[in-house]
Parts: structure tokens; C-alpha cells; sequence
């Protein structure tokens, strides 16, 4: 009794202390807590006056229990979000239970007051809470029930409200529950097993393509290899589903690596490497950079020596990651910029059409069933027992399939191509059916300081020494292997090598010993002394004393009367027409006004052009003709370069300076830079202006790209190739309507009527002149002669590009259509880049914990990517684009022979092999793979050929099948008995030699004549 009386003295002071401190003073005797203190204080005081005690409602102090998780938050007993919140469902659980069982206990041992109390039945505290837990489960036993009609009425209520407030509490305390069992345990480290860490932005649409090329079965490693992905969310449906397919290589887990908990759960500081993966589709992309960023730096402070590789939307913010501590590229930390490829991939398209599709295919993993015919080894010569029709018979999806399974590994050379130069190696890797793209050197600059470069397609002055590995493009990893295992002394003859050896063909006993490798030295030493006689800045030094790392030794080009004529002008070359890196032309910086196009004007003129057209029709005289000629535009409305950036105001920036420079790389001769066009909204453009006012002929025309009307004024049906780009719309649930912008756009393009102006572009594209056509050859070609690129965030909706192609809804997006022909470009293709940096090879790290590792991710791949599209890592041009600065005028000649680099470019076939139409015998890929590289020194990746050509070669297609247009195929690497056809459009990787007299007359991309 006086126990009782003292709590609730202190229920009373502490309830005035709630009340003076309130706010709303009329809400507090109206909250849960005051109704609590009002039915249990007042009855002890009354029980003094009375000399009587009663029970009444003290039941309801049970709900002060809820009080529970705050009282152990305040004195620090629980602080993780998962316990606090299994703490506060467990005291409501328990509250509202002994609170109603004591309803129930008061109502029964009370009775009815309508009847006298007649009908009250003695029942204890205990079997009230056990009636209440029963009646609970919905399972009534039926040994203890209410006899009064009050308890009955309260049991009704109860049934409504109550059992509803415990059900929602069960699925919670299931996912609690379940997710400490299932995704929050510790992974566990298997013996002959390393993992890799995932973290970022986690979704089943990102995972699935990322995880198909990574655990690809023909990565030699992937048997060896877990993943660990770490998210804070529980998995859906759909990524269990994934998680499900991937059992055994894949392990999810809830959590963050910001928690030091967490990162020893997953034991990243013994993992390979750690990914951190950034939202493609994000509306803030700084936000999302930031937030990556932040991970890397809770990485590093937990172990410096964690290897992390970055996934960073915006280039600029590559520099915030530069200081943090800890990070060292040297070490493999490696940041994979989504704007600098994915737009350098595109803007690369504009002049070498599927660009994207020939790097995507041979960057990704993908398997492919080879035909149970057999493909002949054909290199060069002839063989009377092999059947030309075996490939030629193919149905062009498997060609382009065959072409898209094509793989890229980094292998290091054996000893039988010490020695020997670039092009010999090629030539006989080619014979081993593995094509070489680029090699991995050690270069050493003027300070003496040494760093592992990509050299792609060098010189053929180039000579191959210990250490070398090359980037090899084959099918599978064996065909790597067998480069990898070739030996000049087993097979002395690879020209006579038939496909049983060639399967065969393994690692063999004979090696080079020290006294052969004397003679590769001396060779190099007397080189290296040539080119320092002869050239003041040899590409690569030969370090003394170090043979076992990659090196290449390059004499200086030996020039001859004609390239003597063309290299005179390099000192009176323009140098203020270059930037300070010497990789790309440069303009004093324009202010946005000066690059606005007029509507009026632009209209004007094409009100011209029609009077004109008018004109040719006989309706007037030739004098009245002359008069009304349209006035010259100072821009050059012909082989240009258009950009549908679908922006507003308050879009994000995308980074556009990385899709305009390698469309104004100095490679190219001045003649070859086609004028570019964006069509955008003119507040949106000013965001970026800044990072771009330094390259020349670059325009705006201020207007919405949907209509067909701004494309006309700008002459659309002339135009190199129409980009179209979407910022919009990336905030939109539904999938399908995330590129409607985009596609609505490109059916507008579609639907533009073509002119007589397109004549030229069509020559272009099909290799031979209109005059050589019919009338309705010319017309069919100049159907949808416009060249469009799309780029789409969800695969899926590759479908609405082209319309008529239903039966490719349930294909692959890199096996639809549209991407096959370059017309359309998604960003999962950039995945398969971050996974495509563990092909082909291991390179060493240090140990961690007292473990090797060798490193899955080979970050020259990424180099060799940038080396293609930007020319090359160059250190003054990183901290350029790092810092978001502009550049500047070159100011040296030196600096110049940077224009002197590899290129892709796309050519006739006439080009290289110019009496195909006249040679008896048909040229296939092998032969033409060979004269370009022994008369041209070119690498030929693949071929462009028209969609016609190849039905027309499938006996199963009728002639009403054919199109009638100028679609082509990018078919990679096509196989070496493959024949060539006239029409024929070629890949090759080349050196640009800017002034020489062959590299004027044969432009990289395609025919500059309209």
C-alpha cells in the first residue's frame, strides 16, 4: 500500500512536469499518457480518504512498457536502427498483451453492473494472459472464454483491433529476424577462393548484366572467384531470382561499407578488390559521385591497401578522388569515368560509323555456339579442298553473332617473337587465328621515370622483347592460350598448321636461354642508339639491365622523298591552331552568343534553296535563277554532325566536352573536323559552354530537337550523323516511358522527307557513285538515308527504335538490330567495361594479411580504351579535365608530334586491295587482313557491309526480303575464308601520320566529297 502510494506520488510530479513543459497544454490531456495517469493516480489517493483499496485500472501502467527502447537509448544500452527497432516492436507487442488481459481480468472477476454482478467468474492474472494469447492466434480452445457481456463486447473489439495491430507486426519481426539469419551473417573465406566486394548502386537491372560478363565460364579464373554484394536494402524478388542463378558464386549481404561493422563482416580488407558501381540514371549526378566517393574514402581509412575500383559519372569529379589518402593508381586503384566513354564511344561513331558496336563486342564477354561445319585454316593462299561456300552460306545473325562472341585477353608473348617486329608477330598471331590490337610496354620519359603504357598498333619498327604482352581479340581463351604457348621450334611453318594442330597446340619444354637472348639486346642496345643519333626524343628508351619488363624498341621512321615534300610544312604548321597537350584543335574561347544560330536566317535560306529548286524545274530563266540564289551561310550545312540533347534548364549536365573531343582531335587533318550542331535548350547549354568554347566549329540552334522543323533548318538529310541524347524523363517509374523522348525523336527523324542534297551521303555509304545506279536503286536509297544514333537507358526499349523488327523483342540488346548497325547505343554496354577490365591476365599486388592476390582487373584495358578514343593517357591533359579548366594555346612544336598516333578508321575496301573488282579469285578476310598490314600497316578489326549483301548471299532469303536501303552490319573479325564484296566498308586500326602524303589523301572516315 505505501509502496503503491509512493510510485504514484512520483507518476504525479512527474505528470505536472510533462504538463508544464507541453506546448499545446489542451493535446496533452487528450494523449495516451495523461489517460494512463488520470485512471491509475487518482485512485490511490482516494483509497486513503476511503481506507479501501481497488485495483481498478491499474492494468493500464502496462503501457508505460512502451517507454522501454527510450530509457536504454538514454542510457546507451542499444544504438544500432535494427535492435532499437526489434526493441520497440517487442515492448508494443507486450504492452497492448498485459493491457488487455487486464481489461479482460477486471471485466470477468467484476461482473456485469446491469446485473447485480451475478455473472462475474474468478479468474486469475495468468489465465487472462493466456486467453488473451489464444484468442490472439485465432486458435480458441475454448478452455477459458468470457462469461460477461462486457468481457464479451471488449473480446469483440479486441478481435478487430487488436488482432489487426498484432498481424502487422508479425511480417516486420519475420523480416528482422530473418534478415540476421540469411544477409546479415559474415562471409566466410574459402580456401582457393578470393571474392571481390560490390557496393553502390545495387539493382537486379544493373547486377544482371554485370555479373553475366564477369562470371563468364570462359574467364580462366571465374571458378576461383566469389562475389560479395553489399547493399543496405533486402533483396526484391527479382534480384533473389538473380542471387538464385548465381548460388554459388554470389552472396548478398545488408549493410554498408560507411559502417567499420559491416566491412569486417564481409571481410574486405582480404578481398581482391572492392567495385563500387554509380547510377546511370540518377537526376543528380554529382550527388551520386559524391556519395561514391565517400565510400572509397571509408574504404581507405579502413585499409589503405584495399584495391578500388570507381565508377564516376562526371569527369570532373575524378579530381576529389585524387586526394584522398591512400589512393594510388600505381597500387590498382582505378576510376572508370561513365561520361568520358560512353559519350567518347559515341562521339567516336560520327566518324567511324558502329564504332560502339565493333569496341562493345570485342570489350564483352558473351559464348557462342560454333556450326558443326568446319571452318578451314585459309591465311594467304589457296587450298583446292576447301569449300567456299561453307561460310559464305551462313545466315547473317550468326555471322554478326559469331562477330559479337569475339573476346578481348591480355597475354604475355613467348619467346619465339623476341625479336621480331610488330607486323611479324601480327602476321603470325593472325595465322594462330588471334588478332593483336595493341601491346604493353614500359616507357620511360626524359626525368628517367618508368610507367607501364598501351601502345595500340605501333610502328613496324617496333621490335618485341621479354615482357611484352599483347591485347589479343579471339574467341575464346584458349585461342589466347595458343599465342600464348606457340613455339618457332615445334611449329616452324604456321602457314602448313591444319585446325587439329592448332587445337593441340600446348606449352612446350624448349625456352630461350640467356645466350640467345644476347642477340635481341644487342639489337635493342643498337637501335636505341640509332634513335638517339637521329631522333632527339626516341618514343622508348631502353633501360640497362632491365629485359624482363614489357618494352618496345622503336627506330625512327625512315622517311623518303615523298614524305620528305609533306614533313617541310610541319614547321610551318599553325601551332595556334592546337591545344597545350597537342591533342586537339583549339579556338580562342568564343562567348555563347557567337555560336547561336539565327532562326530567321536559317529560315531565309531555306526559303532560298526552294526558290531555287523551283527555279530548276523550267519555271524561270537562268538569269532570274542566278539572282535569287540562296546567300552563303558562313556554316557548312553538309557532312555535319547534329546532337538531339532532349535538356532543360534544370537537367544535368552530362559532360559534354567528352563526346566533342574525338571529334576535334588533332589526328585528324583540319579538312576532316565535321562541323557540329546542338539542338538543345539554349539555358541548358550555357551549364557547359565553358568546357567546350575552346574547340572549333561547334553551333547551337536554340529550339526543342522533337520538332522536325528545327532539324530541317539545319539540314538533317545532309548530315554526317544525327546523336540523340536524353536527359529527361530519368525520374519516370515506368520504364518504358524513361526514353520516350529519345525515341519519339528518333521516329520524327524517320519520318523526314530526303532531298536531292542526300545523293552524296548516299555514295558514301554504299561505296559507288549514283550515276552508276538505276532510278530505283537511287530511290530506295535515299529511304531513311539519315544516319541516327540513339542512346537509351533500359535495354528493353531498343524495340520502338525500328520499327518492323517483332521478332527481336525477346533478344538480347546486343543482338537486336539497331545495335548491330550502330544506330543505337544503352548504358549497360558500360558494365561490361568494368568487368572487361579482369580479362585475360592477373597482375601482381602486394600481399594483404599474408595472402597473394593476383589482382582480377587489369586496368590497361580501360587505358587502351582511352588511348583509342582520346589518344592516349596524357598527364597535363588529366589534370585539365580533372581540374574542369579550359585549354590553352600551343605554344611549342615539340608538342605537335602527339598528332602523330593510332586511330580507328573506316575505309573502302578499293583502299586497300584497289583491283578487288577485277582479281579472278574471290579475296577473303585473310587476304585482306594481310596486304593491309604488309602494304598498309593497318590492322583490320572487321567490316561494315551492307544488310543486302548479306541476304543476298543466304540462299534461304527471297529477293522480296531485301530491303532496299543502305543498312549495314558491323560483323567483327569475320571468319578467314569469309569472301569480301566491293561494297564493303573496313575497320582498321592505323597510325594517323598527319602529314604524310598517304594519310591526306585517304581521310579515316568516310569520303569527305559532298
Amino acid at each position: 500500500m505505501q509502496a503503491d502510494l509512493g510510485l504514484n506520488v512520483l507518476f504525479l510530479i512527474y505528470f505536472f512536469l510533462r504538463f508544464t513543459a507541453s506546448q499545446h497544454k489542451r493535446r496533452f490531456w487528450f494523449s495516451l499518457y495523461s489517460i494512463v495517469d488520470m485512471f491509475t493516480i487518482p485512485p490511490s489517493f482516494v483509497a486513503l480518504y476511503l481506507n479501501r483499496n481497488w485495483i481498478g485500472f491499474r492494468f493500464l501502467r502496462a503501457i508505460r512498457i512502451m517507454n522501454t527502447p527510450d530509457i536504454l537509448q538514454y542510457m546507451g544500452l542499444i544504438e544500432r536502427p535494427r535492435t532499437i527497432r526489434i526493441v520497440q516492436l517487442a515492448s508494443r507487442f507486450i504492452a497492448v498483451w498485459i493491457a488487455c488481459a487486464g481489461a479482460v481480468h477486471l471485466a470477468e472477476n467484476s461482473g456485469d453492473f446491469f446485473c447485480n454482478f451475478e455473472n462475474a467468474q474468478e479468474i486469475d492474472v495468468f489465465n487472462a494472459i493466456y486467453f488473451m494469447i489464444v484468442t490472439m492466434t485465432t486458435v480458441g480452445y475454448g478452455d477459458v472464454y468470457c462469461k460477461t457481456y462486457i468481457g464479451k463486447f471488449f473480446m469483440l473489439m479486441f478481435l478487430i483491433g487488436g488482432l489487426a495491430f498484432f498481424a502487422t507486426m508479425i511480417p516486420e519481426f519475420s523480416n528482422l529476424f530473418g534478415t540476421n539469419g540469411q544477409y546479415a551473417g559474415r562471409y566466410r573465406i574459402v580456401k582457393g577462393k578470393r571474392h571481390v566486394v560490390i557496393c553502390g548502386h545495387i539493382t537486379p537491372h544493373s547486377m544482371t548484366t554485370f555479373l553475366r560478363d564477369f562470371l563468364h565460364k570462359d574467364r580462366d579464373q571465374a571458378e576461383e572467384l566469389d562475389v560479395v554484394i553489399i547493399n543496405k536494402k533486402t533483396p526484391e524478388i527479382e534480384m533473389e531470382a538473380l542471387l538464385k542463378r548465381y548460388y554459388t558464386k554470389v552472396q548478398y549481404f545488408v549493410g554498408t561499407v560507411m559502417n567499420v561493422a559491416d566491412l569486417h563482416r564481409i571481410q574486405v580488407d582480404k578481398a581482391t578488390a572492392c567495385l563500387i558501381i554509380a547510377d546511370k540514371e540518377c537526376p543528380d549526378p554529382d550527388g551520386d559521385d559524391s556519395a561514391n566517393i565517400m565510400r572509397v574514402i571509408s574504404l581507405k581509412n579502413f585499409n589503405q591497401r584495399i584495391r578500388v575500383l570507381l565508377q564516376l559519372l562526371h569527369y570532373k569529379n575524378k579530381m576529389n578522388v585524387a586526394s584522398i589518402p591512400g589512393w594510388s593508381a600505381k597500387d590498382g586503384d582505378e576510376i572508370i569515368c561513365i561520361a568520358e566513354l560512353k559519350l567518347g564511344l559515341i562521339g567516336m561513331s560520327c566518324t567511324v560509323p558502329g564504332f560502339c558496336t565493333m569496341m562493345t563486342n570485342i570489350f564483352r564477354m558473351s559464348a557462342y555456339k560454333t556450326r558443326s561445319v568446319q571452318e578451314v585454316f585459309y591465311v594467304c593462299c589457296k587450298d583446292s579442298s576447301f569449300d567456299d561456300e561453307n561460310t559464305q552460306a551462313w545466315h547473317w545473325r550468326e555471322l554478326y553473332h559469331r562477330g559479337a562472341a569475339m573476346e578481348m585477353y591480355l597475354e604475355e608473348l613467348p619467346h619465339s617473337f623476341f625479336g621480331k617486329t610488330f607486323t611479324e608477330m601480327t602476321l603470325i598471331c593472325f595465322k594462330l587465328r588471334v588478332m593483336i590490337l595493341a601491346v604493353e610496354m614500359k616507357h620511360t620519359d626524359e626525368n628517367g621515370n618508368t610507367r607501364q603504357v598501351v601502345e595500340v598498333a605501333p610502328k613496324n619498327d617496333c621490335i618485341i622483347l621479354p615482357g611484352t604482352r599483347a591485347f589479343m581479340v579471339c574467341s575464346s581463351s584458349e585461342d589466347a592460350k595458343r599465342v600464348k604457348y606457340y613455339c618457332s621450334t615445334c611449329y616452324p611453318d604456321v602457314d602448313q598448321l591444319k585446325p587439329a594442330q592448332l587445337k593441340r597446340m600446348r606449352k612446350c619444354r624448349h625456352t630461350v636461354s640467356p645466350g640467345e637472348m644476347l642477340p635481341f639486346q644487342a639489337r635493342s642496345e643498337s637501335q636505341a642508339s640509332i634513335g638517339k643519333e637521329k631522333s632527339k626524343n626516341p618514343i622508348v628508351r631502353l633501360l640497362e639491365g632491365d629485359v624482363q619488363r614489357p618494352l618496345l624498341i622503336c627506330q625512327p621512321e625512315q622517311t623518303d622523298s615523298a614524305s620528305l615534300t609533306h614533313s617541310e610544312p610541319l614547321m610551318d604548321e599553325n601551332i595556334s591552331s592546337f591545344d597545350s597537350t597537342g591533342m586537339f584543335y583549339f579556338t580562342p574561347p568564343r562567348r555563347i552568343e557567337e555560336a547561336v544560330l539565327h532562326v530567321e536566317s536559317l529560315r531565309e535560306r531555306r526559303l532560298a534553296f526552294r526558290r531555287q529548286n523551283t527555279m530548276r524545274d523550267g519555271k524561270t530563266i537562268g538569269f532570274q535563277q542566278t539572282h535569287l540564289a540562296p546567300p552563303l551561310h558562313p556554316i557548312h550545312f553538309q557532312d555535319h554532325v547534329i546532337v538531339c540533347l532532349h535538356a532543360d534548364k534544370a537537367s544535368p549536365t552530362i559532360g559534354l566536352r567528352n563526346f566533342v573531343m574525338p571529334l576535334r582531335a588533332s589526328s585528324f587533318h583540319r579538312h576532316e573536323l565535321p562541323t557540329i550542331i546542338l539542338v538543345t535548350d539554349l539555358d541548358y547549354i550555357k551549364n557547359e559552354w565553358d568546357m567546350i568554347c575552346t574547340f572549333p566549329d561547334i553551333y547551337i540552334l536554340n529550339g526543342s530537337p522533337s520538332n522536325p522543323y528545327n532539324l530541317q533548318l539545319i539540314c538533317i538529310q545532309d548530315c554526317r550523323q544525327c546523336v540523340i541524347i536524353s536527359t529527361l524523363d530519368r525520374e519516370n517509374q515506368d520504364t518504358y516511358l524513361v526514353d520516350k523522348s529519345s525515341v519519339l525523336c528518333t521516329l520524327n527523324i524517320r519520318q523526314i522527307e530526303m532531298k536531292s542534297a542526300g545523293y552524296v551521303s548516299v555514295m558514301n555509304l554504299t561505296g559507288q557513285s549514283t550515276s552508276d545506279m538505276t532510278a530505283n536503286q537511287t530511290k530506295a536509297l535515299l529511304q531513311n538515308t539519315i544516319r541516327t544514333l540513339t542512346t537509351l537507358t533500359i535495354d528493353s526499349n531498343v524495340q520502338y527504335v525500328e520499327q518492323g523488327d517483332t521478332d527481336e523483342v525477346d533478344l538480347e540488346f546486343y543482338l537486336t538490330t539497331p545495335f548491330a548497325s550502330g544506330a543505337a547505343f544503352a548504358d549497360s554496354v558500360l558494365d561490361c567495361i568494368l568487368s572487361c577490365v579482369s580479362r585475360a591476365c592477373s597482375i601482381p599486388i602486394p600481399p594483404i594479411n599474408n595472402l597473394n592476390f593476383k589482382a582480377y582487373y587489369n586496368d590497361n584495358a580501360v587505358n587502351l580504351l582511352r588511348n583509342i578514343l582520346t589518344g592516349g593517357v596524357d598527364l597535363q591533359l588529366e589534370e585539365i579535365l580533372a581540374e574542369g579548366g579550359g585549354f590553352n594555346r600551343c605554344e611549342s612544336f615539340d608538342i605537335l608530334k602527339k598528332r602523330n598516333r593510332a586511330r580507328v578508321a573506316i575505309l573502302e575496301i578499293r583502299e586497300l586491295i584497289p583491283d578487288i573488282d577485277i582479281r579472278t579469285d574471290p579475296v577473303t578476310f585473310s587476304v585482306l587482313f594481310c596486304e593491309a598490314i604488309q602494304r598498309h600497316h593497318m590492322i583490320v578489326m572487321g567490316i561494315y557491309r551492307l544488310l543486302d549483301v548479306l541476304l543476298r548471299n543466304d540462299p534461304k532469303i527471297s529477293m522480296s526480303q531485301f530491303t532496299g536501303g543502305h543498312k549495314r552490319i558491323v560483323l567483327c573479325y569475320p571468319p578467314y575464308n569469309y569472301h569480301m564484296d566491293p561494297s564493303d566498308m573496313v575497320y582498321v586500326m592505323q597510325q594517323s601520320r598527319p602529314f604524310d602524303q598517304f594519310s591526306r589523301q585517304n581521310s579515316c572516315s568516310l569520303p569527305q566529297t559532298r
